[in-house]
C-alpha cells in the first residue's frame, strides 16, 4: 500500500540538546518507516509532542492537520506530524 505510514515499535528515543545561554532543548522521536510504493520503506523520525502518547504499532495515515503551506506557498508537512489509525478493511461477501 503506497503512502502507508508504518510503526513496528511503541519506543521512543529522548534528546537532551544543551545550548550555550539559550534554553535546553528537549525531543522525543518515534522510528516510523513510510511506504512509497519502493522496494524498501523509507525510515523517518517521527517527533512527538510534549506528553504526546507513543503510537501503538501499526499502519497509518498522515492527518491533514499535519500539512501546512510554506515558502513561496509550496505545501509542506510540519514538524508535529499527526497520525490517523488505518483500519482494516474486511473482505466481502458472498
Amino acid at each position: 500500500m503506497m503512502n502507508c505510514i508504518v510503526i513496528k515499535m511503541q519506543a521512543a528515543t529522548f534528546k537532551k540538546i544543551e545550548r550555550n545561554g539559550k534554553p535546553t532543548l528537549f525531543f522525543n522521536e518515534q522510528l516510523a518507516a513510510i511506504e512509497m510504493g519502493e522496494d524498501f520503506p523509507c525510515l523517518f523520525k517521527l517527533m512527538l509532542k510534549e506528553g504526546q502518547q507513543l503510537y501503538a504499532p501499526g499502519r497509518y495515515q498522515l492527518d491533514a492537520s499535519s500539512l501546512e503551506v510554506g515558502d513561496f506557498d509550496s505545501l509542506k508537512i510540519g514538524r508535529n506530524v499527526a497520525l490517523i489509525v488505518m483500519l482494516k478493511t474486511e473482505a466481502p461477501t458472498k
